[in-house]
């Protein structure tokens, strides 16, 4: 059998466990308890913790929301997939929206923010607002800028610079959807950002900028530049300005 075959059947009984862990009822200790089951011992209940996920109706507890924010992160795609999903779900409903206001969690989504998949950085930074201790997150976010910033520097263009590149990117998200307010941090980041050579930057630099109706003359001068940006996405935000 070769490899394409073995791949298909694997496809085929993946769906078959999923359908099945789907239809199953569950309670919500049940729930918990088969999150708790580490997934490197037992890589083979990954899809029922997945299904599992998708169940949680809510959180009562902090122990609950830890568990859940757990499989955020170094997990595999799909159960990252749902745990963004059901995070976001949750931090949207303001009774347990408490549970998730520890700098542990703040951490997670921190590292959220720059997951290789797409959906999930949208998910975690779209949420980022229901954070009560804003500025602890944002000094993390500036800490990981700077620490981007530092890579992009050394790296040719690669693969590996294309993934900093898009660490780049939705850490610029995070700060527009934050509304980041302005100081010497978000101005270092801005003015570097801003003279970026890949044009995705320069339009989440003129993203953040939108939001800012004060300013100062350093800023003031790279609005003006991005107002010229050759970038059709680059000056869809700058002519707003």
């Amino acid at each position: 059998m070769n490899k394409d075959v073995q791949m298909i059947n694997k496809i085929e009984t993946d769906i078959e466990k999923a359908a099945k862990f789907c239809e199953k009822k569950y309670s919500t200790e049940e729930i918990f308890n088969i999150l708790k089951i580490s997934s490197i011992d037992y890589p083979e209940k990954d899809i029922e913790k997945q299904m599992c996920i998708f169940k949680i109706a809510e959180i009562s507890s902090q122990e609950e929301a830890d568990i859940l924010v757990f499989h955020l992160t170094n997990h595999p795609a799909l159960i990252r997939d749902a745990c963004a999903n059901k995070i976001n779900e949750l931090l949207k409903q303001e009774k347990f929206c408490i549970f998730f206001q520890t700098k542990e969690i703040a951490d997670s989504f921190l590292n959220a923010v720059n997951d290789i998949n797409p959906n999930i950085c949208r998910l975690i930074i779209e949420i980022l607002p229901c954070l009560k201790e804003k500025e602890y997150f944002l000094t993390g976010l500036y800490k990981r800028i700077d620490y981007v910033f530092g890579e992009l520097e050394k790296l040719k263009r690669s693969n590996w610079y294309t993934k900093k590149l898009f660490n780049l990117y939705w850490c610029l998200e995070a700060l527009a959807n934050l509304k980041a307010p302005v100081d010497k941090r978000l101005e270092k980041a801005l003015i570097k950002a801003g003279n970026f050579k890949d044009y995705t930057i320069r339009e989440k630099t003129a993203m953040v900028l939108h939001y800012i109706r004060e300013t100062n003359p350093e800023l003031e001068t790279l609005k003006e530049k991005l107002k010229q940006d050759e970038n059709f996405y680059v000056k869809r935000y700058s002519q707003q300005w």
